[in-house]
C-alpha cells in the first residue's frame, strides 16, 4: 500500500504510539490529522510539529465524533486512511473489586465503542476514495486473557473480532482493513508495568514496524514479542496463562487511584 501523499486521521494521536506514527507519516509527505481529548496537549504537539493538524475529539462520546466527521468532511474531504489508536488501560483486581464500574465503562467506551463509532461514521467517506484503509490498533492481548487488566484485554479481543468482520464486509470496496497487535509499549500508560522477560517496545520503533508492514500489504501485523506470544498461546496456552497469572499480583501491589 502506498503511504505517501495520503490524508490520514489518527485517534489518540497526541502521545505514545499515535504521535510516533503521526510524526513518521507526516515526514513521508502525508497530510496527517491527529485527535485527542486534551486540548493543551494537542496545542503542544502542534507547536512541536506545525505540519500536523489537530482536532479535539473524545472518541467515547458520539456527539464529539459527529463533530469530528463534520470538520474532516469540510476541511479534508480526501481523507483516505483512518488509524484507530485511542485507548486507555486500567489495572483491575476483579476479586477485590478494585475498579469502579464507571471506569470500566469508560474503558469500554474509549477502546471499543470509539473504534466502532469512528468506523461507522467514516466508512462512507472512505468508500468515496479510490484507495482507502482502516488501521485498527488492538493488542497481542486480543488472543489471550490478562487478569491484571481484564476489561482492557476484552476490548482488544473485541477489536480483533470486529476488524475481521468488517474486513469481510468491505472486501468488495476500496477500503482495506488492517489490524496491528502490539506488545507492551513503553508509554505513560504502561509506566511501572513490567512483563517478565518480555521487553517493552518504544513507540517510535513500533510505529516504524507498523508503517513498513502496512506499506508491504500485511492485513494483520504482530510486531515484536506479540508474534511469539500469540504463537505460543495457540500451541501451549497453559504456559502463557500461567506466566500471565504470575505477573498479576506484582502489578496489583501498586494499583493507581483512578
Amino acid at each position: 500500500m502506498n503511504l505517501k501523499n495520503r490524508t490520514i486521521l489518527i485517534t489518540g494521536g497526541s502521545a505514545g504510539l499515535g504521535l510516533a506514527m503521526a510524526n513518521e507519516l507526516v515526514s513521508m509527505g502525508n497530510t496527517v490529522i491527529i485527535c485527542g481529548r486534551n486540548a493543551n496537549r494537542l496545542a503542544q504537539v502542534k507547536k512541536d510539529n506545525p505540519e500536523l493538524h489537530t482536532i479535539v475529539c473524545d472518541v467515547s462520546d458520539e456527539s464529539s465524533i459527529n463533530t469530528l466527521l463534520t470538520e474532516i468532511t469540510r476541511d479534508f474531504p480526501g481523507l483516505d486512511i483512518v488509524i484507530n489508536n485511542a485507548g486507555v488501560m486500567h489495572l483491575h483486581d476483579v476479586a477485590n473489586n478494585s475498579l469502579s464500574l464507571t471506569h470500566q465503562q469508560q474503558e469500554i467506551q474509549t477502546n471499543f465503542f470509539g473504534v466502532v463509532a469512528i468506523c461507522d461514521n467514516f466508512i462512507p467517506l472512505l468508500k468515496q476514495q479510490r484507495s482507502a484503509a482502516i488501521i485498527n490498533i488492538s493488542s497481542g492481548l486480543a488472543y489471550m486473557p490478562f487478569m491484571a487488566a481484564p476489561v482492557y484485554a476484552a476490548t482488544k479481543a473485541a477489536i480483533h473480532s470486529y476488524s475481521q468482520s468488517i474486513r469481510q464486509s468491505l472486501a468488495g470496496s476500496s477500503v482495506k482493513v488492517i489490524e496491528a497487535l502490539p506488545p507492551m509499549i513503553d508509554t505513560d500508560m504502561t509506566d511501572g508495568l513490567e512483563m517478565d522477560g518480555i521487553p517493552k517496545m518504544s513507540p517510535e520503533a513500533l510505529a516504524s514496524v507498523i508503517i513498513k508492514k502496512v506499506a508491504a500489504g500485511k492485513k494483520e501485523i504482530r510486531p515484536g514479542a506479540s508474534a511469539m506470544m500469540i504463537s505460543m498461546y495457540k500451541l501451549f496456552p497453559w504456559i502463557i496463562n500461567s506466566m500471565m497469572k504470575k505477573m498479576a499480583p506484582k502489578m496489583f501491589v501498586d494499583i493507581p487511584e483512578y
